[in-house]
């Protein structure tokens, strides 16, 4: 609550924290730097603390409003108040309710927060306070009005909160009055009927004094009482305080207190008229302590009336707790002024639910033991501190704290079952472990349950032990479980392993069967008679665990229920169906519902195979990959078509650095239902590469040729086989191809810069061929169209050896590295790349098949390379990869052709690309 409120006061009022009446003049001085500027409030706060009525209020409050955050100031000074208030207050509130001195809001605005169901009314005589506060609180009915002077219609509850003693105060008035110098300094007798005729009868009104000096709870009880106000009653105590009075039909002040309230002797000479003559027992007490010890305490009462004081009030407050008249007791008691009376007064206090108020006194009491104790253990108990209230019943040893104790037993149950359902299981032990070194005998059967299965999930198996045998002894079966699984040192049947042996503790499984079938012990006797072969007794035990369990444990009941049938040869189609409930409720791995679904679709159920294979998806195909491939992609190939296993397998090869031919093939037969796909191209390329590496052009041939036929459009595969035919020297049927490959790219594609290419690969094959002349002709021809359509198509060379060379930088000597290429490509390209001034040593596959010695050769011509470049489909992995890093350890570019080089002028294309970085490189100096 205090947290609360103060947000609130902050956000809203700007109010940072309390502030002390007598920093005030400091405080200001933060706010207000200049004396000058000081000078009217540090006035109007003088006269306000001298008691200068009205008008010293409202100047006071007047003035500081003017300074920045001001109400923050005197918010401040009465923010306990306002806290004690904000937490007192709420719950006592009914119908319409009128704040009187509301300043700018702060409380009553907060009071609203609090109870909104409720008519909120905020009355203050400063103006400019109101105004203030119809802004801060526009909640709130504001009323402009001296309290005494305003004509508003009667309200259900009336606060005078901290606003009454407001103008009448002295700041060299004492803390606290007796009754009639308080009646007589607060004209309260003259005042009090003003204010209350704002209140309807039987309203109720709420006084709090607030932080000015001149207190006297005992006053204004007392005061309210002679003017005829029922139900008159204090909350708080010391400086914060509460009375709460109801109005009655008509006020009336007796005779007697108004005599005292205008004589001024009266008033200050208490002794000779008091208000109220305390009845003061003469005598010995000797005969009423009789009567108390006798029990008869309506005789004690007769003997000591009310007003008594003292000793005697001790009695009287004995008689009336015994009585059970504790609000009785509890008043005469604050009266008696003695340690045995303050001691009985903080039982009395836990008897009206006061546990707050009465907790301190108890804690010093408690080292005495009996009473205090069980009083300290109901205010614990009250409070939720159930293991304190425990240990407080307990070491009371009175017979009257057995009920209490079971209570306390109760709450703490309570808590280990909630603990048990969210997993802490750590603080279940804890609970009972607590209890049981208070005493072993405390620990009831449900805690024992909790505590048992605590142990064994962290492993405490002594602790365990000591619990299981204590549920054994009261014939309970989780008892004779516990001690099995103690014996066989698991925390759960699920830890069980197959070759473990359960004959030693099957005398506990029956002995826990024979009480209640608990599905661990049918689960773990089921798996006892599996292993015996007597598979009819483990039928029958096995379903019953899994009917009666839940979670993992019917889960392993369902797996070894299908092991049970599967030797009783029952129908694959109820094994599996078992083996589908085991894996809902405790997961296989993937391997072994892979296996599942082999067997499944082996034995004919293939709807089941296929949800087999499905939930071996969800958990992960990567470790099933890992051991049994072919036989997961004939599964997938099978069940769910040739893009699945192929997705597999194309997964597979991107994780394997150099995938087997075998693997590549399958890949590829995969691949031929979507062979247009980019990763069916990919794996076609690797295929081949692979094939190349092997040395098998005559299957490669063959391949391609299929694919020609399956498409004869297909770009990639003529340029493959025009590759193909380049590198075996078959320039016939290598034109052939690049031609068509030409018109498809320039009559189908519609692409100017392949054709281009394309058309150069045809000049370096046949450069005395006049029908290419054509060909550049119309690529001219398309070329004007576009720019007739506006787009911006790149130049054409004018004669074929222009477009031959087109692109291709002039060299200075620079020195070039190539590795890969057939014999072919580098024979044709060697003397063209001279020509223009570069240096090269082409290692093509032929040359790079000697193994070591080419290495080593390719190595010591890095040293004074400027770049290399790698024909990658054309050398194998681990002969290209050690040329790469040596590369880039002696810093040499190194730029990769990834796939097939499509013909001489990819490669020149390649070359374009890197030239800048063979220029850099030889700038350098490097020799």
């Amino acid at each position: 609550m205090p947290d609360e409120l103060r947000l609130y006061l902050k956000e809203r009022f700007g109010v940072l924290g309390p502030v002390s009446p007598g920093r005030f003049e400091a405080e200001l001085a933060k706010r207000v730097g200049s004396p000058a500027k000081r000078e009217p409030v540090l006035k109007a706060w003088r006269a306000y603390l001298s008691g200068g009525g009205r008008e010293a209020v409202r100047s006071f409050y007047q003035e500081i409003l003017k300074v920045p955050k001001g109400e923050a100031l005197v918010y401040g000074m009465h923010l306990p108040f306002l806290e004690f208030y904000a937490r007192e207050v709420p719950s006592r509130l009914e119908g319409r309710v009128l704040e009187v001195g509301a300043f700018t809001g702060a409380l009553v605005g907060y009071l609203q927060r609090k109870r909104p169901e409720l008519s909120f009314h905020a009355l203050d005589g400063v103006e400019e306070a109101v105004e203030l506060g119809k802004k801060r609180v526009p909640e709130v009915v504001w009323h402009a009005a001296w309290a005494e002077e305003a004509e508003l219609p009667p309200f259900d509850t009336l606060l005078l909160l901290s606003v009454f003693p407001e103008g009448f105060v002295d700041q060299e008035l004492e803390s606290r009055l007796e009754a009639p110098s308080f009646w007589k300094r607060f004209g309260f007798f003259d005042r009090l009927p003003l204010l209350a005729r704002l209140l309807k009868p039987g309203g109720l009104l709420i006084y709090g004094h607030g932080p000015f000096l001149g207190k006297s709870p005992e006053g204004v009880e007392e005061g309210l009482k002679h003017l005829g106000f029922d139900q008159v009653e204090r909350v708080g105590e010391g400086e914060y305080f509460l009375v709460l009075a109801r109005r009655p039909e008509a006020l009336e002040v007796k005779e007697e207190a108004w005599s005292l309230a205008v004589d001024e002797e009266a008033s200050l000479d208490l002794e000779e008229a008091p208000l109220q003559v305390p009845v003061l027992v003469q005598g010995d007490l000797s005969e009423v302590r009789e009567l108390l010890a006798a029990g008869r305490y309506a005789e004690v009462l007769a003997h000591l009336p009310e007003g008594v004081e003292g000793e005697a009030a001790c009695l009287r407050g004995r008689a009336l707790f015994a009585l059970s008249r504790y609000a009785e007791a509890e008043e005469v008691l604050r009266r008696a002024l003695s340690e045995e009376a303050e001691d009985l007064r903080a039982m009395v206090l836990v008897e009206l639910g006061e546990y707050e108020r009465a907790r301190p006194r108890l804690e010093a009491l408690a080292g005495r033991g009996g009473r205090y104790r069980i009083y300290l253990g109901r205010v614990y108990l009250s409070l939720g501190r159930y293991a304190d209230a425990l240990r407080q019943f307990v070491e009371s040893g009175l017979p009257e704290a057995e009920g209490y104790v079971r209570e306390a037993l109760e709450r703490i149950t309570e808590r280990m079952r909630r603990f048990a359902r969210e997993g802490e299981w750590a603080e279940v032990s804890r609970r009972a472990e607590f209890v049981e070194d208070l005493s072993p005998t405390l620990l009831t059967r449900e805690m024992l349950r909790l505590g048992l299965k605590a142990a064994l999930i962290q492993g405490l198996f002594a602790r365990a032990e000591r619990y299981a045998r204590r549920l054994a002894d009261l014939d309970e079966a989780e008892g004779f479980l516990g001690l099995a699984l103690v014996a066989l040192r698991v925390r759960s049947p699920l830890e069980v392993r197959p070759l473990e042996d359960l004959k030693p503790v099957e005398p506990y499984l029956t002995e826990a069967l024979a009480r209640a079938e608990i599905p661990e012990a049918l689960l773990l006797l089921g798996m006892l008679r599996e292993r015996e072969g007597r598979h009819l007794e483990a039928l029958r035990l096995l379903e019953r665990a899994a009917e009666r369990g839940t979670g993992e444990v019917a889960g392993l009941a369902y797996h070894h229920l299908a092991q049970v049938k599967r030797a009783l040869r029952r129908p694959l189609k109820e094994i599996l169906g078992d083996h589908k409930r085991a894996h809902a409720l405790r997961a296989y791995p993937a391997p072994y519902l892979f296996q599942l679904a082999q067997e499944a679709l082996k034995g004919g159920e293939e709807v089941l195979a296929r949800e087999l294979l499905s939930r071996a998806r969800d958990a992960g195909l990567s470790e099933v990959a890992e051991e049994d491939l072919m036989g997961l992609l004939a599964l997938l190939e099978r069940l769910e078509g040739p893009w699945a296993a192929f997705s597999l397998l194309y997964q597979a090869l991107g994780r394997t650095p150099k995938p087997p031919l075998e693997l590549l093939a399958l890949a590829y037969r995969l691949s031929r239902g979507f062979r247009e796909s980019p990763e069916a191209s990919e794996v076609r390329g690797q295929y081949l590469a692979a094939l190349y590496a092997e040395g098998r052009g005559e299957e490669v041939e063959r391949l391609l040729l299929e694919e020609l036929k399956a498409d004869p459009q297909a770009l990639e595969v003529l340029f493959d086989l025009a590759e193909h035919y380049e590198a075996q020297g078959n320039w016939r049927k290598a034109a052939e191809h690049w031609q068509k490959a030409l018109e498809v790219a320039l009559y189908r594609e519609k692409d100017l810069d392949l054709s281009r290419e394309v058309l150069r690969n045809l000049l370096f094959l046949r450069p005395h061929d006049e029908s290419l002349t054509l060909y550049l002709e119309e690529l001219k021809a398309v070329s004007r169209g576009l720019e007739a359509l506006g787009e911006s198509p790149k130049a054409l060379p004018e004669t074929k050896e222009e477009l031959l060379q087109e692109g291709l930088p002039q060299f200075h000597g620079e020195h070039l590295l190539v590795v890969g290429g057939h014999t072919q490509l580098r024979s044709r390209l060697v003397p063209l790349l001279e020509a223009r001034g570069l240096k090269v040593d082409w290692f093509d596959a032929d040359t790079a098949g000697v193994g070591k010695e080419a290495l080593r050769r390719i190595q010591n011509r890095l040293e004074k390379a400027h770049g290399l470049m790698v024909v990658s489909s054309y050398v194998g992995h681990d002969f290209s990869e050690p040329v790469r890093l040596e590369a880039e350890r002696l810093g040499v570019p190194v730029y990769v052709i990834p796939g097939r080089a499509r013909g001489a002028t990819g490669f020149l294309r390649a070359l374009k690309a890197f030239a800048p970085e063979l220029f850099k490189r030889a700038l350098k100096g490097v020799q």
